[in-house]
């Protein structure tokens, strides 16, 4: 019983309620937060994830070139990093710059090519691009992704 409850416990380390001010909206007090920990990380894994998810932040609070700084310093501490090309990829997408846009997508998709995220927006860039095609392909499998390594499992029904 105390194992289904610790399911839904809050994660009160620091990582934690950074992670969940950004999930419920409250962009100043993630910045803050991941400001924190990155002066605290030691790791080079670490202060990318930190510096990536405070762009994040700083993208929500209308600070985009804070962002952009962001996510460039956590592609200088860990070259390729998925999620940080992906969140390029999604500023460049909204300033229309669709080929730029794809070539980011598609370099974190090299370098991870399990990361849903990046196929989903490769996906929604392509069809902006009316390589419709393309972008079907991506979205279907970024939708198998997102089930993760169980869906592969189920019976279709």
């Amino acid at each position: 019983m105390f194992t289904f409850l610790r399911r839904f416990a809050r994660d009160q380390s620091p990582r934690g309620l950074a992670l969940s001010a950004l999930e419920r909206g409250d962009f100043a007090a993630a910045e803050g937060r991941f400001e924190a920990l990155l002066a605290e990380a030691a790791s080079p894994a670490d202060r990318a994830f930190f510096r990536n998810k405070r762009g994040i932040a700083r993208v929500r609070l209308g600070r985009r070139e804070e962002a952009l700084e962001d996510f460039r310093g956590a592609l200088d501490l860990v070259a390729n990093y998925p999620p940080a090309l992906t969140n390029l990829g999604n500023l460049l997408l909204e300033e229309g710059a669709l080929d730029d846009a794809i070539a980011h997508y598609e370099a974190a998709i090299r370098s991870d090519d399990l990361y849903g995220v990046a196929h989903q927006n490769l996906g929604v860039a392509l069809k902006r691009a009316g390589r419709i095609d393309e972008a079907v392909r991506e979205l279907r499998r970024a939708a198998r992704l997102e089930g993760g390594p169980f869906r592969r499992l189920r019976k279709p029904a």
